[in-house]
């Protein structure tokens, strides 16, 4: 049996399960039969099992480089490292969306068999909507819009070779998978809203249950945006990390609103309050998942993340506009059992610093969806191509953001119903004294503009609420339990994980936001052209070109520029940027030579050479202070994050005394 023929009848297989799966759910949740609800759950587990199976088949393909496979000829060749074949499993479409499809069948399974053991009616009806999912990846990669297991006739000798841009960093090993993951977990919470309103359960029993879902596919959002900026920052060669681009907002709209939604679901855990906006802001979360893997598939956008013209585009939109008419039909037909147990209270509370968090979070989602979309209606309407770029997001977004950062900071600190100006005094007086050494900090550092010196001010003020809680839980759990500092932090984390979880999750926020408007504000840059021992200055650095070489791998060949970076008082370092050329690629790319250190890169480029002789080169530096921590704080994030989703120990039962044990053992 080959590889094609392994794959293809696994998929093929596996969707009547998961189609059967969706009708044993549908009907054990109807009848609340448990036959029918146990038929399911071997229903899911068989799909899981065969399209784990298909994914591993691709990869036994790639591996092989068995080219008789359409997917493999175009996306490996015979010199593409083992590590870039395994990984070019998401390299295109077709596989991507059969990741998308393994994921899915795991996300289903586990509803099937831990979910449905607590909730049974409310799991089952989320497992019949979770396999109708499933079944709607199982037909597109079973049918010519996504099939990975097509045959190619004649065979060729070699294949085409992964995308240049995807084989040029390991970082494409983390990025794709971790946005996958946050896209298709979020699935989980959003089945069980919509089983929620089907059922007409106005309860929060769907909050509990996926609290951790939603928790850890918010979490890995996050971190594979970051992931993102870091291979944009890595392997484009351009300098940046973060350029507006249509498929990095379509991966930052759901973040903004899965964001909303962690912080409003508090409220109506403690105030049974937003009932229904919880459940719009997870039907819109979800929406936006599938618009962006819309955009990313489709083709409708140019992007270097976005893949070609494909069939599926209309398909995803089919699949998009129905879950959303399900979704707001469902919405307004429940909307009257939905109301609010009261009113949100006064302006200085908890509840309400939430909800204008929320505000800011739909506000900016909104901002991002039209300067995303505008240019691609206005085309399809008139056939004027438009591109809205940085300048428009970084003027309404950059307020939003730095909104955003203050409520961060007041709303931790305020009661729920309402604060005294004692409290108020008590809670902010060390906070604010932090933002003014903040925003001082900053002008002393020279750091120009407005919005540097603001972000810096919310952070150190941000910083001083999370230290300030951290240091008062500390003197609680030593005056109780007469723990040590260290044993009394980590009592507090393990114990009451989702509190102050989130507020290392806040920690890494602020991190992003200093590299953030630091290095835009601080990053010096300069461009000579260079023979060999010439020398050029910028940001304190000199940077000598020692030398041009050509290099030669199996798999492509670069032409490398060797730097040597020497600072006053420091070490010199050496940096390699490079071009580098790929048989499948009509252009060679450009390879960043990086200097990373904690408080500023250098980053250097070999924007053009002499061909003939390398008796020159053009090489452009800069000197990016703080980039490094955007890195940093995506990891805090992360970790906040797996604290928060953790459950915290089972209370310990108290020993029998001797003389009962005896009498439960008779």
């Amino acid at each position: 049996m080959t590889w094609l023929d392994l794959g293809a009848g696994a998929l093929r297989a596996a969707l009547p399960l998961a189609l059967w799966g969706a009708l044993a759910a549908a009907y054990a949740a109807w009848k609340r039969d448990g036959r029918a609800l146990g038929s399911a759950r071997w229903a899911v587990t068989g799909a899981f099992a065969l399209v784990a199976l298909a994914d591993l088949a691709m990869v036994g393909a790639l591996v092989t480089h068995d080219f008789s496979i359409r997917y493999v000829a175009l996306n490996n060749a015979r010199a593409t490292p083992l590590f870039y074949s395994v990984i070019s499993l998401w390299a295109a479409l077709e596989g991507s969306i059969l990741l998308w499809t393994v994921v899915l069948a795991g996300a289903a399974g586990w509803v099937a068999w831990r979910g449905t053991r607590a909730l049974p009616r409310l799991a089952a009806t989320a497992l019949a909507i979770l396999c109708g999912m499933l079944a709607f990846f199982l037909l597109l990669v079973t049918t010519p819009a996504a099939d990975p297991f097509v045959a190619t006739f004649p065979v060729p000798a070699d294949g085409r070779g992964p995308n240049p841009l995807l084989q040029n960093n390991p970082l494409m090993a983390l990025h794709p998978p971790l946005l996958y993951l946050g896209y298709v977990l979020f699935s989980v919470p959003f089945a069980y809203a919509l089983a929620s309103l089907i059922l007409g359960e106005g309860g929060d029993r769907w909050l509990t249950a996926t609290r951790r879902f939603a928790v850890v596919s918010w979490a890995l959002l996050g971190v594979g945006i970051v992931a993102g900026s870091w291979w944009s920052y890595a392997v484009l060669g351009w300098g940046g990390y973060w350029a507006w681009d249509p498929v990095e907002n379509a991966a930052l709209m759901p973040w903004l609103t899965a964001t909303a939604y962690l912080h409003s679901v508090m409220v109506e855990e403690k105030r049974r309050l937003l009932r229904l906006w919880n459940l719009a802001l997870v039907i819109a979360t979800f929406a936006l998942t599938i618009l962006g893997t819309f955009l990313t598939r489709s083709g409708i956008v140019n992007s270097v993340h976005a893949f070609s013209q494909s069939a599926i585009g209309p398909l995803l939109l089919g699949y998009l506009v129905a879950l959303l008419v399900l979704g707001v039909g469902l919405l307004l037909w429940r909307a009257p059992q939905l109301a609010d147990a009261g009113a949100i209270g006064a302006p200085l509370s908890r509840e309400a610093v939430f909800l204008f968090q929320n505000v800011l979070f739909v506000a900016a989602t909104f901002t991002v969806l039209l300067g995303t979309l505008y240019p691609i209606i206005a085309e399809a309407i008139s056939g004027a191509q438009l591109s809205i770029g940085a300048p428009y997001f970084d003027r309404v977004e950059v307020p939003l953001a730095l909104a955003l950062l203050f409520l961060m900071g007041v709303g931790p600190q305020l009661p729920w119903h309402g604060a005294s100006r004692a409290t108020l005094e008590r809670q902010f007086t060390f906070p604010l004294l932090a933002a003014a050494a903040g925003a001082a900090g900053a002008v002393l550092a020279g750091l120009t503009g407005v919005a540097p010196a603001l972000t810096w001010a919310l952070g150190a003020f941000v910083s001083a609420t999370v230290l300030q809680e951290f240091a008062r839980g500390i003197r609680a759990r030593r005056a109780l339990h007469g723990e040590r500092a260290p044993a009394a932090l980590a009592s507090l984390l393990r114990r009451n994980g989702r509190r102050y979880g989130g507020y290392v999750v806040h920690l890494g926020i602020v991190i992003v936001a200093l590299g953030v408007a630091t290095s835009q504000a601080g990053t010096r840059e300069t461009e000579r052209t260079l023979a060999p021992g010439e020398h050029l200055s910028v940001g304190g650095h000199d940077v000598e070109l020692v030398a041009l070489r050509d290099v030669a791998e199996p798999q492509r060949r670069s032409v490398v520029a060797d730097l040597r970076v020497s600072e006053k008082g420091g070490r010199p370092a050496d940096a390699h940027p490079a071009l580098v050329s790929y048989p499948n690629a009509q252009q060679p790319i450009g390879s960043p030579g990086i200097l990373a250190r904690p408080g500023e890169d250098v980053y250097t480029i070999l924007a053009a050479y002499d061909q003939r002789g390398k008796a020159w080169a053009t090489i452009r530096v800069r000197v990016i202070p703080l980039v490094s921590w955007l890195w940093l704080g995506g990891l805090v994030v992360g970790l906040g994050a797996l604290v928060a989703a953790l459950p915290p120990p089972r209370p310990r039962r108290p020993a029998l005394p001797a003389a009962v044990g005896a009498g439960v053992v008779r």
